[in-house]
């Protein structure tokens, strides 16, 4: 896509972040700029790259039995929710299934240059303790790196390399959809691997401790950990995803073509042309010395690439002018081929029907008329083309090379969008979609559908229709005897046949009834029920917990002609955000224990700390664990028990490690000018989250 080389390793290595070495860790603790009370015993305590931090013996438990519902946005009695427990050097037995806030034993100070990185430690994890988990390696991340090219990347890939580049996120407070910075790159200790799927046939694959987004009763997200999700809960996938700042769609040949080929390859064109005219002498010379013929070459207006590559000292600067062609071909193809609308379906229909061989490009097709248009495309990219019945061929070394450059596969079973396709603009991936369905879908008014046996091309699909604003769904299909799984995909061209549910946010739509001042009786009216129950109904929950989102535009477009209302910003970040809400159907245990990866996304600080992962796209969030520099305090662990048995936590036992990072002086350290809430934290402290600016009245930006 007209990308630069990449730098060399140690280049990109050089600008990331720096973890703290032990001997660079010592140094802070003795130099008195990093600060742990009681002292950490440096022989024990130090490992390689973290510091071993101890459980402390104050223990917070929450009263669920006593509560339907904790709401951390009111103002709540924190000793009648939860209770503080002192084990005086006694263990705390944690439950199976059972969550717990403990502390530290060290009071932590963290400088402003650094910050923080919690992990539970693998030998609890080991036995079902987690305080904090991650994804594993092979977890594909929607990631657009600096040259621009939006795919999939492992996300260990990503850590392990780390890369700079862009994620897909969301905004927390609108629900907005787009792109934000990777800001640091996580490797985390071994943990159990689940995979989360879903009713559309997204899934992802996490540990225990990760957290996917769920929806309360007051609108607000919620971070669920994976071993708290149940079947029919609903979590966010994206309803959108908007362009990637692409408006030229370019591949540079010479980039799809592997370098064994280079030396067979022959270029004509204005930078031929140019060289030629002013270094005549230089090429002739060029020429004789690789025994080949000056006067046929010159006359020819053509040269060898191997030969420009030494003219230029160097990849030639080629562009959409010049062309390249296979020595003793006589078709040829643009040195740079842009991709427009025509291209972009043809490559549509070449992955649902087209195959490659070493020498030529098929594509079969029952209709003429699609036949046609495709060696329209082909003939004008300077292609020969043979027609038979049901298919076309173009016999092409080039070309077939170039294809197997945009990875779309070698089979039905591999088959997958080009290589940098989501990121096109939007016009451009209307018509590669419509040329996957006129090769192998069909178009019905409000839906359609598109079957293939490549689970990869189910995965890109599902992120394509985000991209274009539309859902999607996969089903399996029964698979015939001695046949491939075959997928039906399901692409809703309005909001009223895929993804419509909503969590339930019944006490949000009661607040705003009753801050604009209207009885059930008459919010009926205005919204145009026949009946007052079928409000009530809603307001209550009654044998429900989600509902439609075209239920929740009606109440919005009610309730906003009332006025000013200041919790329908909440609601309208349902109707208008760039978020939907898909249904969990299973956790299931992948069997897999290893090392897993994390990303931070916190651009210019701000808290957007999630981003899109999985087969399909899934939202996950990646907060937990994260220290901001100038904090200090007893740290707040958040401790599940996800295995079958009772587990003692010991006061003063090795609990978690904290890794150390340098960032440079930050102008605004976590503490009290910021407002921070959890600084001077001396023992497990509940969620603050009504302490946060948009509870104190102030209303949030609108979604647009």
């Amino acid at each position: 896509m007209g990308r630069a080389p990449h730098p060399p390793q140690d280049q990109a290595a050089s600008e990331t972040t720096m973890i703290l070495s032990d001997t660079m860790l010592i140094e802070a603790i003795r130099s008195g700029r990093l600060g742990f009370d009681p002292p950490v015993d440096l022989d024990v305590q130090v490992q390689p790259a973290s510091v071993d931090l101890r459980l402390g013996d104050s223990f917070r438990v929450y009263n669920y039995a006593q509560h339907a519902v904790i709401d951390p946005t009111a103002d709540l009695d924190l000793d009648s929710i939860s209770e503080l427990v002192h084990q005086h050097g006694r263990p705390f037995i944690l439950h199976p299934g059972a969550f717990v806030l403990g502390a530290t034993l060290e009071y932590v100070r963290i400088p402003n240059d650094l910050v923080g990185r919690l992990e539970g430690r693998s030998s609890l994890g080991r036995i079902g303790v987690i305080v904090h988990s991650s994804l594993p390696y092979d977890s594909p991340v929607l990631f657009q790196d600096e040259y621009g090219v939006l795919g999939y990347r492992p996300i260990g890939e990503i850590v392990e390399q780390r890369l700079r580049g862009r994620v897909v996120s969301f905004d927390p407070e609108t629900f907005v959809v787009g792109y934000h910075e990777v800001t640091n790159w996580f490797r985390e200790l071994p943990d159990k691997i689940y995979e989360v799927r879903l009713a559309s046939g997204r899934s992802v694959r996490v540990t225990a401790g990760h957290n996917l987004f769920t929806l309360d009763e007051h609108g607000y997200l919620v971070k669920t950990p994976t071993h708290a999700l149940k079947p029919g809960t609903h979590v966010a996938i994206p309803k959108r995803i908007p362009d990637a700042n692409n408006s030229v769609v370019e591949y540079r040949t010479l980039d799809l073509i592997p370098e064994d080929l280079h030396a067979r390859l022959v270029c004509h064109g204005v930078t031929v042309d140019a060289v030629m005219s002013r270094r005549e002498g230089e090429v002739r010379e060029l020429l004789r010395a690789l025994n080949l013929s000056a006067s046929y070459w010159l006359r020819a207006k053509r040269l060898p690439l191997e030969m420009l590559k030494r003219l230029y000292g160097g990849i030639p600067p080629l562009g959409p002018s010049d062309r390249i062609s296979y020595r003793g071909a006589s078709s040829s193809l643009p040195a740079v081929i842009r991709v427009d609308r025509e291209l972009a379906w043809m490559l549509g229909l070449y992955v649902a029907e087209g195959y490659r061989r070493d020498h030529q490009v098929i594509v079969s097709n029952t209709d003429q008329g699609t036949l046609d248009r495709a060696e329209a495309v082909l003939r004008r990219m300077g292609q020969r083309v043979y027609r038979v019945t049901g298919a076309i061929t173009c016999p092409s070394v080039l070309l077939s090379e170039a294809f197997r450059g945009l990875n779309m596969g070698t089979g039905a079973t591999s088959k997958r969008l080009p290589k940098g396709a989501l990121g096109w603009p939007a016009h451009l991936l209307e018509a590669l979609l419509r040329g996957v369905l006129d090769g192998d879908g069909s178009v019905e008014t409000g839906r359609w559908s598109l079957w293939t046996t490549s689970e990869q091309l189910v995965s890109d699909t599902l992120h394509l229709a985000a991209r274009t604003g539309r859902r999607a769904a996969v089903y399996r299909v029964a698979p015939r005897p001695r046949c491939h799984a075959a997928y039906q995909l399901a692409i809703s061209t309005n909001e009223h046949k895929l993804l419509t549910a909503v969590p339930l946010p019944n006490a949000l739509i009661t607040d705003i009834r009753l801050q604009a001042c209207l009885s059930q009786a008459t919010a009926s009216r205005m919204i145009g029920y026949k009946h007052r129950t079928s409000l009530n109904n809603i307001e209550k929950g009654h044998q429900r917990d989600s509902v439609r989102a075209a239920t929740l535009r009606r109440l919005h477009e009610t309730y906003v002609q009332v006025g000013e209302i200041e919790p329908l910003h909440r609601l309208e970040r349902l109707v208008e955000g760039d978020l939907l809400w898909d249904e969990v159907r299973e956790v299931v245990d992948t069997g897999r224990f290893e090392t897993v990866y994390d990303l931070e996304v916190r651009p210019g600080g701000a808290h957007v700390e999630n981003f899109l992962a999985g087969h399909g796209g899934v939202f996950v969030s990646n907060t937990a664990g994260f220290i901001d520099s100038g904090f200090e305090g007893n740290i707040t662990l958040e401790i599940s028990n996800i295995g079958k048995i009772p587990v003692a936590l010991h006061p003063r036992m090795r609990i978690c490690q904290l890794t150390l990072m340098e960032t440079g002086p930050v102008a605004r350290p976590y503490g009290p000018r910021r407002g921070s809430k959890y600084q001077g934290q001396r023992e497990p402290t509940p969620s603050r989250l009504r302490k946060d600016v948009e509870f104190d009245g102030t209303p949030l930006k609108p979604p647009r």
